[in-house]
């Protein structure tokens, strides 16, 4: 029998496949070489930048590298103590740039949320315009539990944290972001791995699912209604922030390296785009490996956090 008539057309194949996917490779490791565009929100050099969740971790390493990069910033948060803390450590850091803080709690949230157009523009005063929001505020109180372990306000306030603000801040700010001469806006939001879907915090990777989808509507929205505003979802893997108790390292970032990482990203091209390369290179495994086996190695992870919380419950609760 002659093999030939086998072994010629699945060599074409695999030689084709092989250069596809050293084609996608490289498009998408070109991306952490460009240079950022993020300088062309702030042409004249006096715009703003609001952050959301800005009191701790990646929140206030986007409101440091933002001033350092020449943007004015607003400072979001529910407790305003800490967050006047936070603006005085950046004015004291950067004292060309202005600051504001934004004291609103995400949980519970109504249409008290409709008032933040005016205190932004009170903030601003008339000394250039808001022209990018980072919408980072986010984060699960309650993980390594099952979804039937959670009570009616716990799954109401993850949605609240990490969707249902972001929504509504963003509906009520893009009036601002579209603003002015050359109307040039942008809206960041801060995606996760979660989105693929995790056991043991599913309520969260839902709302992270919904991120990335809310992302890609108003940027094909923006895009279509010619609004002069740009949209870009940031997707994040482990940071090491207060409260996590976790070893920096190369793929456990600190938070204002990540948010240096998130901002260099702006203007890449891209719709949604890992933040880091490093966590890129992770996030690999997710579009390779079957899922199956993925979920079996998550899950014995997850179940090895969700242990030692329960341990450290109870070692609290002897004490």
């Amino acid at each position: 029998m002659d093999t030939t008539i086998w072994t010629n057309p699945l060599s074409t194949i695999g030689l084709a496949t092989l250069t596809y996917l050293t084609y996608k490779l490289t498009c998408q490791a070109i991306i952490y070489l460009l240079p950022g565009q993020l300088s062309r929100y702030n042409r004249p050099g006096t715009n703003w930048a609001l952050v959301t969740g800005a009191t701790d971790g990646i929140g206030f390493g986007f409101s440091q590298e933002l001033c350092a990069r020449g943007f004015n910033v607003i400072l979001h948060g529910r407790n305003g103590e800490k967050l006047a803390q936070r603006a005085a450590e950046l004015s004291a850091a950067f004292p060309e740039r202005k600051t504001g803080v934004l004291v609103l709690d995400v949980v519970g949230i109504d249409d008290a949320v409709d008032g933040v157009a005016q205190q932004v523009r009170k903030i601003i005063g008339g000394q250039g315009r808001l022209s990018v929001l980072v919408n980072n505020v986010g984060g699960e109180t309650r993980p390594s539990v099952t979804l039937d372990e959670l009570a009616f306000a716990d799954v109401d306030a993850t949605i609240d944290r990490n969707a249902r603000f972001m929504a509504q801040i963003t509906r009520v700010l893009l009036p601002l972001l579209s603003e002015g001469e050359g109307r040039s806006g942008l809206v960041l939001n801060v995606s996760s791995l979660s989105q693929y879907g995790l056991p043991y915090i599913s309520v969260y990777s839902a709302t992270k699912g919904f991120v990335d989808s809310f992302t890609r509507a108003l940027e094909a929205e923006c895009s279509a209604e010619g609004r002069g505003v740009d949209v870009m979802g940031l997707r994040v893997g482990q940071v090491k922030t207060p409260g996590y108790d976790v070893d920096s390292n190369l793929f456990v970032p600190l938070p204002r390296p990540m948010a240096k990482a998130a901002l260099d990203r702006v203007g890449c091209g891209k719709v949604i785009v890992w933040a880091y390369f490093w966590h890129w290179l992770q996030g690999l495994s997710f579009e390779i490996m079957p899922r199956s086996v993925l979920m079996r190695i998550t899950t014995q992870k997850l179940k090895a956090i969700k242990k030692e919380e329960e341990e450290r419950k109870k070692k609290a609760k002897r004490q």
